[in-house]
């Protein structure tokens, strides 16, 4: 056993033999001077299976799977999923021996799929704050300290943060820190540190191993010759000698990591439109099998249209089938929105309608139209969110929903034609939109038109008649008002007719006509209620 006064002197000759290699002393070893700003607060995502995650995420599939690299007869694994662990296979095993012990999937590395959902993942975390930086290969900087108050506090926000990643299909490590490099060395190093002030940050970064700067070979062996193990023991190495003898770049990334300099990020610029693209580990040959896919494109589509205060009425969908074939279907929303969970309704009744030609590798959005909402939710006294047009959502919801689950062809609704024979005055159209339902008032035409019933038969009725007056199961009651249509010349069939309300024995309201050339017959034209 090595005494705790051995061991001191060894570090202390170590030292020693670094000051006598610099050719200076550690009483002439000084540090800028500490600048402590806790204006700022970094957040760390930190994605250690991104690789293997980025090609598994588009199936809810529970398969082994590996990530593989190297040549074909000496491919090792770099990553395994849940699945693939338990069958025993670890990282750097051969790809062979993986596959012996179980029935498992070997996957190769796509490192543009990564960079990709790398982005993606920066746009959907900028509904949480505008500073969003990727930290190649692996990981994002979010600057926090702003959106604490929205979040309910540091607990509420990594929760949230926490709650969104495992539904998009990531793990991730993560740490703070007050500056964004101390965030990244805490977060890679699996520390799950939350450090908000300076003196805890030069406590936790000082423990660290040296291994976790990821230096290159020689600078490792030299800061390990120094007798530098943690990061600690390179702060109290002459500055001086470190500078000429690694490089400047290295002290001024202590100076960086520890607060002492500023350490400016540049930030993620939000688009002008989305487009994302998952690709699958195997080719699908049912829709349906889509839906975990196509949901995680929309969880990150929302986030982006929450952080560019943004809605949108038309998702355009893509099948990436094989081959490079294309094929694309489109959401239409009645109402602008940003609603996840009723995106995600009406993408699973698309996709339960849906049969696909050939096998498909791949799904992708599309979203360009964006309408830009200005009136952001309020609250009552209480709190309590106030139900600003809930009938029109309740309307759009419905229409979307039998849409998408009959079609687009099959909704439609009676709309008014400029004709005055009823016969002719009303048409088949589109669902009306929601902008549209509610009018501060009606024509004189429209006001008028609203008198005539909504039932209409499809062939006029000839009425029995006793002394000149319609019967209908007795005696009809007229109204002294009528309504005289006569149609133009050009028209094809001659129409002259005076139209009444009449109401029967048993109350009930009935529209009828009587002709106003030849015999004079009444018909029954339409039912009030």
């Amino acid at each position: 056993m090595v005494s705790t006064a051995s061991a001191s002197n060894s570090v202390t000759q170590n030292v020693r033999v670094a000051d006598n290699f610099f050719h200076t002393t550690i009483a002439g070893n000084t540090h800028p001077q500490s600048r402590r700003d806790d204006s700022a607060l970094w957040l760390h995502l930190h994605l250690p299976h991104l690789p293997l995650e980025v090609l598994t995420r588009g199936l809810n599939s529970h398969e082994a799977c590996v990530l593989v690299s190297g040549e074909e007869r000496h491919r090792k694994v770099l990553l395994a999923n849940r699945q693939a662990v338990a069958l025993g296979i670890r990282a750097g095993m051969q790809s062979s021996a993986a596959q012996v012990l179980g029935q498992v999937r070997v996957l190769e590395r796509n490192e543009r799929a990564e960079q990709q959902a790398l982005d993606k993942l920066g746009l959907w975390a900028m509904q949480i704050t505008p500073m969003v930086s990727r930290v190649e290969p692996d990981g994002l900087l979010l600057e926090i300290k702003g959106s604490l108050k929205l979040f309910g506090g540091l607990e509420g926000l990594l929760a949230r943060l926490r709650r969104g990643l495992k539904q998009l299909g990531y793990r991730t490590n993560y740490a703070t820190a007050p500056t964004p490099l101390g965030a990244t060395l805490l977060a890679r190093a699996n520390s799950q540190r939350l450090i908000c002030d300076q003196h805890q940050l030069q406590l936790a970064l000082g423990a660290l191993p040296i291994e976790v700067l990821q230096l290159e070979a020689k600078q490792h062996a030299a800061l390990v010759a120094f007798g530098a193990k943690r990061l600690s023991d390179c702060r109290r190495l002459p500055r001086d000698g470190l500078a000429r003898r690694l490089s400047p770049a290295f002290v001024d990334m202590l100076d960086r990591l520890f607060g002492q300099i500023p350490d400016p990020r540049c930030a993620l610029k939000i688009p002008r439109s989305f487009d994302a693209e998952l690709e699958l580990p195997w080719e699908v040959d049912n829709a349906r099998a889509l839906t975990t896919a196509g949901e995680r494109l929309l969880q990150e589509l929302c986030g982006y249209l929450t952080a560019n205060a943004a809605q949108t009425r038309h998702l355009r969908w893509r099948l990436l089938g094989r081959d490079n074939q294309i094929e694309y279907f489109d959401i239409k929303l009645t109402r602008a929105g940003r609603d996840e969970r009723h995106m995600g309704l009406l993408l699973r009744e698309s996709l339960a309608r849906k049969t696909l030609h050939v096998p498909v590798k791949g799904i992708g959005l599309n979203v360009s139209g964006l309408t830009f909402s200005t009136t952001p939710a309020t609250h009552d006294l209480f709190m309590q969110t106030k139900n600003q047009g809930g009938e029109d959502e309740a309307y759009a919801a419905f229409v979307d929903r039998l849409r998408a689950r009959c079609g687009e062809q099959a909704l439609r609704r009676l709309g008014i034609r400029s004709a005055h024979n009823p016969e002719r005055a009303w048409c088949w159209q589109r669902p009306v939109e929601v902008s549209q339902r509610r009018r501060k008032g009606l024509t004189h035409v429209e006001e008028r038109r609203r008198q005539r019933p909504l039932w209409l038969l499809k062939h006029a009725v000839k009425l029995n008649e006793e002394q000149g007056q319609p019967l209908f199961g007795g005696r009809l009651a007229l109204t002294p008002e009528r309504e005289r249509i006569v149609n133009g010349w050009w028209e094809e069939a001659e129409v002259a007719r005076d139209y009444f309300t009449a109401t029967t024995e048993g109350g009930a309201r009935l529209w009828i006509y009587r002709e106003l050339s030849g015999p004079g017959h009444w018909y029954l034209q339409g039912i009030f209620e």
